[in-house]
């Protein structure tokens, strides 16, 4: 029962993330329509300025009036949903740290389960599991600050190198 329960969560948590990345997917796209139907607009305004000044005498006003007037809602929409995108975006950030967070935690009780059998099957004295285990507390404690480091490798602004010597001073 216990593997099954398992993996009913990993596959709703599964779904979760993907319906958050199919709305966020779907805002994105939605933006992009409203940004396209923008640009023909701002088009029919640069058409109407090219006109105004290769008109020389200049009779009319220019006026565009009217495409601004049809444009502000569009422009509101983009508001709108760009905030939309920054929420889901959010969403979909902290849903995946809260991701990592419970599989440290897991990987934490995997080591301290596996420590545990060693220690009382007399494979592993005291003191190596107290060390091992203290390792693997402070691995999850700092989570946090080693989802930074790592985050820094994965944007190319730091080297293999001192991506390691990082986790390494964490560590220590």
């Amino acid at each position: 029962m216990d593997f099954f329960d398992r993996t009913t969560k990993v596959v709703r948590e599964i779904g979760n993330v993907t319906k958050e990345q199919t709305e966020l997917a779907n805002l994105k796209i939605q933006k992009a329509a409203v940004e396209k139907k923008l640009e023909s607009q701002y088009a029919e305004i640069g058409k109407r300025y090219v006109a105004y000044i290769a008109d020389s005498f200049r009779t009319t006003p220019f006026d565009v009036s009217d495409i601004l007037d049809a444009i502000n809602p569009d422009l509101e929409k983009v508001s709108e949903i760009t905030e939309q995108i920054s929420q889901k975006d959010q969403q979909v950030r902290q849903h995946s740290i809260e991701k990592d967070r419970k599989k440290a935690l897991d990987q934490f009780e995997s080591e301290r389960r596996k420590l545990d059998k060693a220690r009382d099957l007399d494979v592993i004295t005291y003191e190596e599991y107290e060390e091992k285990l203290a390792k693997a507390q402070k691995k999850f404690d700092n989570f946090e600050m080693l989802k930074k480091i790592q985050m820094q490798y994965e944007m190319d602004i730091i080297t293999r190198e001192e991506y390691e010597e990082k986790v390494r001073n964490v560590l220590q």
